[in-house]
């Protein structure tokens, strides 16, 4: 280690166990004051560097900013985790091991963005006679690929139209056509 804060050697000593001819023996050793600063201020970055070294979820890509957003993703987690382990020391909780709160994490966003939690409530809209209409997507065609039609915003194919509009809409993770036609047409 090299340093311009530390001086070279302050005499400082640590104990260690040293092998002397078969037989083990505690020996003082000298350790410069660079290193027992380290040892001593050390836990912060590298226990982070730690953590997420055992659970990263960096992978292989061309793209080097995709890296980054991996590396701050396992940085979020772990901060998550040691925020989570202190919580739980604070309440006298046995605290949960990190591959259990990666599980548990992975668990409650897959149940935040599952489709069932999502999906809006069909709202009745008057139609010309004042009876309230439903817009309910329904099918074109038996399956998703026959009966395809092109969207009337995007001009995509879309297997999807609209009961009571009777319009062909998209809805796709990518894009939601049928949202914003029935946000932009209905009052």
């Amino acid at each position: 280690m090299c340093s311009t804060f530390h001086q070279a050697h302050a005499g400082e000593t640590t104990q260690r166990r040293v092998k002397d001819g078969g037989t083990w023996s505690v020996r003082a050793i000298p350790v410069p004051p660079a290193v027992k600063d380290y040892n001593r201020n050390m836990g912060g970055v590298d226990l982070s560097d730690a953590l997420i070294g055992y659970y990263s979820i960096l992978h292989k890509t061309r793209r080097w900013y995709r890296s980054f957003f991996y590396h701050f993703l396992d940085i979020a987690i772990v901060n998550g985790y040691i925020l989570n382990k202190e919580i739980s020391k604070a309440r006298r909780e046995r605290p949960m091991s990190q591959k259990a709160f990666r599980e548990n994490l992975v668990q409650q966003l897959q149940e935040a963005g599952s489709f069932r939690s999502t999906t809006p409530t069909p709202q009745p809209h008057p139609g010309p006679s004042g009876v309230p209409r439903v817009h309910l997507p329904t099918f074109l065609g038996p399956d998703g690929t026959q009966g395809r039609r092109r969207c009337k915003l995007c001009n995509q194919k879309s297997p999807i139209a609209c009961s009571s509009c009777e319009v062909v809409l998209c809805m796709v993770p990518t894009r939601n056509c049928y949202s914003k036609w029935h946000e932009q047409t209905q009052p």
